[in-house]
């Protein structure tokens, strides 16, 4: 995705905004405060003053050209409500919304929204399992069963090589990757006689269940 629009400049429009921007994206910002424009104005691509509920102003500054668009309008229920639709008849096709609670999240979903953002709520269960599980680097569901997880090398890997662990018999899941922090270097689909190392993050796939297994064993 290279080209977005954000449409609201509250502290977390702002600041995936100001993200965005920071990689090299193409950055549409949208709010009706002209001192928010007035701070992301030299961050962004391009920044604009209007209304997201008038559907004219929309069609004049967004096309289906917009990879995504992020509606964060704060506690204006109505207002994100309105934007979704609007996009959905322009064109967008991934409309990124945060939800001030679960009944704004279905009137969202109803209305087309891709995904439903609540901030507050997914970076408190980010801390809760980095703070559960300081190993953990970060996980990726890829689906309700698998997944792909980033782990520090744990100390009883340390010496080992891939073979003597026998992790894919032993627990089922598969060591995709190896990133050394100290090196930068990066090892796709080790080979068996690979030597572990601290500091190296590892990352796996396989069944979630397989891989907290795994997990509990070499604590």
């Amino acid at each position: 995705m290279k080209n977005f629009v954000v449409i609201g400049l509250g502290n977390f429009g702002f600041h995936i905004a100001k993200n965005l921007a920071g990689k090299g994206k193409h950055v549409l910002a949208i709010d009706s405060d002209p001192t928010q424009i007035e701070k992301i104005k030299n961050i962004v691509s391009d920044s604009v003053i209007g209304d997201v509920k008038n559907k004219l102003f929309l069609i004049e500054f967004i096309d289906d050209t917009i990879d995504a668009a992020i509606i964060s309008t704060g506690d204006k229920m109505f207002d994100s409500i309105l934007a979704v639709h609007h996009l959905k008849v322009i064109g967008v096709k991934n409309i990124y919304v945060k939800a001030i609670d679960e009944t704004h999240a279905q009137l969202l979903k109803y209305m087309g929204a891709s995904e439903i953002i609540f901030p507050e709520k997914d970076i408190a269960e980010w801390w809760a399992n980095r703070l559960a599980e300081p190993n953990l680097i970060e996980h990726l569901p890829l689906s309700e069963d698998y997944s792909i997880v980033e782990y520090a090398c744990p100390d009883k890997f340390a010496g080992n090589t891939l073979k003597q662990l026998q992790l894919r018999s032993k627990y089922k899941i598969l060591l995709i990757a190896i990133k050394d922090i100290l090196n930068n270097d990066f090892v796709l689909m080790p080979d068996a006689d690979y030597v572990f190392k601290p500091d190296t993050i590892l990352i796996f796939m396989g069944k979630t269940a397989d891989i907290n297994k795994m997990k509990v064993e070499v604590k």
